[in-house]
Order: C-alpha cells, then structure tokens, then sequence
C-alpha cells in the first residue's frame, strides 16, 4: 500500500468533500423551493454529485493493497462490508426502523426492491467493491507477472460481473438491490481506476501534463454545452437519454477533477500549507462525507414557508442558503460532538 500516512492526497479529500457538499445542496434545493430542476445550478449538480463520488472511489483503489490471495480478498471483502453494510443496516433498520418509526425501513421485502428510497448509495458502492475486488484477485491469480495481461483480464472480469449483475435484475427487477444504479454507475468507478493506473505515466510524458490541460478544457467546454442544452435531471432514465447523460457527467467530472488538482497543495505558498489547507470545509466534509451522507436528512429545511418559493425568485435563493448553511453548521456541531 502506498504510504498514504506521510504525504495524504488532499486533493481527493477536497473532491469528496465537494462531491458530499453538492449532495445536500441539491437535496436542500428540492426540498423548500419549486422549480429548482430547472436552474443552471440543479444541471451542474445532477451531473456531478454521484458520479464524482463514484470516480473518486474508484480512482483511490491506486492506493489499496494488491489482492493476490484468497485470504487478501477475504480481508478487503470483511473491511468493505464493515465500511458500508454495516452503516447501510444500522441506519436503515435502527435509526430510521426503531427510533423514528419508519415503518417501511422495517419491511425488508419493501426495502430491497426501493433501495434508491434510503442510502442506495452505501450498498451500490460495496456491490461495485466486491466486483471489482475479486476481478482484481482473478487477473492476478492468472497473470501477475504480465501487468498488461492482467489488466485486461480485470477488464473482462469486471465486465462480467456487471453482465451477472444485469442477470439477476432481469430475473427479479431492476430495482432490486439498486441494481440498475448499480450498473450505471460502475463504468465511473472503472473509468477512475483506469486513471489511477495510467496517472503516472502520463504525467511523466514530456506534454503530458499540456494534454491533461488541453483534454480537460475541452471536457468543460462541452460539458457547459450539454448541461445548458439538456435538462438532465428530466431525460428518459434508458437509451441515448442516459448515454448523453452518462457523458455529460463524465465530461463534468474530468473537468472538475482538473480544476481542482491543479492546485499544488505541498506548495509553500501561505494559502496551501497542509495546516491551513487541513482545516479546510471542503477537506473536512471529505474526511466525514460517510457522516454526511447519514445525517443530513435529519437536519434539511429546517426553514420553510407556508407556500414553497420559486427557486429562481429571490426568496427561493435566499431560503436555500439560509437552509444550507443551517444544515452544514448543524453537521459540523453534531459530528464533531461525536467524534469528540
């Protein structure tokens, strides 16, 4: 494992960090105003939160031990499941079953055909892990020594593991088990892996880092195209709906992941020194986005009027920001209360 605990990327933390934040502005936007799928800003959301998060997770698999034996997969699998199951019951069984007296959370047969009702998104995550994790130990198992080898085989075994996934939704739905959220968000996690692996390389290229910039502009050209073009939140969930969603996001993604990796943070400028840098918003909603993700639902819109306002009306916008910042300032008293 790369050692990780003398010099941490802070730039994945800040895109996780934004990546969480988007996630409850856009949950904060729906929930006290009208019409704010509509705005520019719900389009730049949309398109980034999830897939952000996902490429992310599968770009830090750069820095995961390699799985070579069984008892290696038997580790990441226990460290996975512990990391994302377990919060996934306890919170959806617990917290939102027992102590608030859902009751649908307590109907298992409901719940695993309504995922995308609670926290999908812990499940997906550790549905994706497990795929590519004993992909990872397959074309190791098989090809260790030819890494080129090995990386195709991967490929193909990951490729099948969604083809297996797919099986099982046809036979019982898509919605179970948050199958089809599952499937179309697994290219992301492969697609930050694949760049993982290559990073070095091209950074090492004489123009290496100029065709990074140049790629990542023109991502943000067309990526601004699409998102003012297509209303995305609103297109068809299948067919050349997705595909142009799924390239939008993709588009956004790289754009953003450039943006804000540009940024030196071992530099010695005053600004980006690791002790201002670590007591950073973005930084530290990175390092608690699991957090997040748990809690903010329990302290969204706290401010409401009796008739919702237009998001694009100045009372919509100025609801949302009372109420976001309300929220965050919540999540920061609460969860540090609780590490404390």
């Amino acid at each position: 494992m790369a050692d990780t605990k003398i010099k941490r990327n802070t730039t994945v933390d800040v895109l996780r960090g934004i990546a969480m934040l988007l996630v409850v502005l856009g949950h904060t936007m729906t929930g006290c105003t009208e019409g704010s799928q509509d705005s520019f800003l719900f389009q730049v959301i949309w398109s980034l939160q999830m897939p952000l998060f996902i490429l992310i997770s599968g770009y830090v698999t750069r820095y995961s031990k390699t799985i070579n034996t069984i008892s290696d997969l038997g580790k990441i699998l226990w460290k996975r499941t512990a990391a994302y199951l377990i919060p996934w019951c306890s919170w959806s069984f617990l917290v939102r079953g027992l102590i608030f007296q859902q009751s649908n959370y307590l109907n298992i047969k409901w719940l695993l055909w309504h995922m995308d009702s609670g926290y999908w998104f812990l499940f997906a995550l550790w549905t994706i892990v497990v795929i590519f994790s004993i992909s990872q130990f397959i074309a190791n198992k098989m090809c260790k020594e030819n890494i080129k080898a090995a990386f195709l085989i991967k490929t193909i075994a990951y490729i099948c593991g969604m083809g297996v996934l797919m099986g099982i939704g046809i036979v019982f739905g898509m919605a179970f088990l948050a199958i089809k959220l599952t499937l179309y968000y697994m290219p992301f996690y492969y697609a930050g892996h694949i760049y993982g692996v290559v990073q070095d390389k091209i950074l090492a290229l004489t123009k290496g880092k100029c065709a990074i910039k140049i790629i990542s502009a023109l991502c943000l050209a067309f990526w601004l195209v699409i998102i003012t073009r297509v209303n995305l939140y609103y297109s068809e969930d299948g067919g050349m709906a997705l595909i142009i969603r799924a390239i939008a996001s993709i588009l956004g993604c790289v754009a953003i992941c450039s943006l804000i990796g540009s940024n030196d943070y071992s530099s010695n400028n005053d600004f980006l020194k690791p002790k201002i840098v670590y007591r950073s918003f973005f930084i530290w909603s990175g390092n608690n986005s699991l957090q997040i993700y748990l809690l903010h639902g329990f302290f969204l819109n706290l401010l409401t009027m009796q008739n919702k306002p237009m998001f694009s009306n100045a009372e919509g916008i100025v609801l949302v920001s009372l109420n976001y910042l309300a929220t965050l300032s919540l999540l920061w008293v609460v969860i540090n209360l609780l590490k404390n």
